[in-house]
């Protein structure tokens, strides 16, 4: 792994091939994928916290990932970074991971790895996150992964067909090229603590 700057983004960037962190496998949906996504995303929970939608960023200049749990093949959940609805040129990074995974720390490693993606793949210096103001479990993960509060607003959520509360988050390039080092220490194969986050 290369020293990161400030400024920094690497051209040479493969954008087809998948991502692989230690206990999961970030690819690009297929239409299966996208199915078991929306199985998965028709739990109640999922609709009463989703601010987002990472499925619709593939459109928008960026790119959607299957969140697949590595060791079983298992669809977990969808990740995403792409232009923001409502911010001409803002870009946005979004994940949802099902519930009948949650508590497992899979929605912070994957929006790690997606984070290092958007950082990694454009000239971008500042990148957003949105969450539902109700979302205790995804605040977690997003201060987990270095955003820092922004602002509050409203959102058009894709999930209750209206406009939501939320809290706007941002993490810098410079924050995130301190913070490289986040992803040492997680074992494959041995038992993970669980942060109880989305």
């Amino acid at each position: 792994m290369r020293d990161v700057r400030d400024g920094d983004f690497d051209e040479e960037f493969d954008r087809a091939a998948p991502i692989r962190t230690p206990r999961l496998l970030l690819r690009r949906p297929s239409i299966e994928d996208r199915a078991l996504a929306v199985k998965l995303a028709a739990s109640p929970g999922i609709a009463r916290n989703l601010a987002a939608a990472p499925g619709r960023h593939d459109q928008s200049g960026g790119e959607s990932f299957a969140v697949v749990e590595r060791r079983s093949g298992t669809v977990v959940g969808l990740s995403a970074y792409g232009q923001m609805s409502d911010r001409p040129g803002a870009i946005e990074v979004a994940t949802w991971i099902g519930e009948a995974h949650w508590g497992r720390g899979y929605a912070t490693e994957a929006t790690h790895a997606v984070i290092d993606r958007a950082f990694c793949e454009t000239g971008i210096t500042i990148l957003w996150c949105s969450n539902r103001v109700s979302n205790g479990r995804a605040r977690r993960v997003i201060e987990k992964c270095g955003f820092q509060f922004r602002e509050t607003g409203m959102v058009r959520s894709p999930a209750s067909f209206g406009a939501v509360p939320v809290e706007r988050f941002v993490l810098e390039r410079r924050n995130w090229a301190s913070l490289k080092s986040w992803g040492a220490g997680i074992p494959e194969e041995a038992d993970v603590p669980r942060d109880n986050a989305a």
